[in-house]
């Protein structure tokens, strides 16, 4: 179809969390690199289908950016279009984050953690304005 699709937050109601845009033009991504993944078989008409149900499936105030986040959807959409999956390292950052994010849960539920776990988090964590790095 000549588009590149993806997905992200919205809290607008009106907006949905599926977009699209020319390849590799999308104003908030930072490209990397391309992921080759093949050609599907399918028709026009069968990818708009799929496309159709995506918008459904993925709203965007249904967006998590560790849990259900662009590549979860990118992989998704590659699996829907017959062209297999994509690498495991597109969406490792994310999983790492989810499984510590778990852990942190559950370690605040441990007598005696949730202090320790509240000073790693305040020291991981900006506190107020001044304390951020990046500007």
């Amino acid at each position: 179809l000549g588009l590149e699709w993806s997905y992200g937050f919205s809290d607008d109601e009106t907006r949905p969390g599926v977009s699209c845009a020319k390849p590799r033009e999308h104003p908030m991504h930072h490209y990397r690199q391309t992921v080759t993944l093949g050609k599907t078989a399918l028709s026009e008409g069968e990818i708009g289908i799929i496309i159709s149900s995506m918008l459904e499936e993925y709203p965007g105030d249904d967006y998590d950016l560790l849990r259900r986040n662009c590549c979860h959807f990118a992989d998704d959409f590659a699996l829907r279009l017959g062209v297999g999956r994509l690498p495991g390292w597109v969406c490792r950052l994310a999983t790492i984050g989810a499984g510590l994010e778990t852990a942190l849960q559950k370690a605040q539920g441990i007598p005696g953690l949730d202090s320790a776990v509240q000073r790693v988090m305040g020291a991981v964590l900006p506190q107020g304005p001044d304390d951020s790095d990046c500007e």
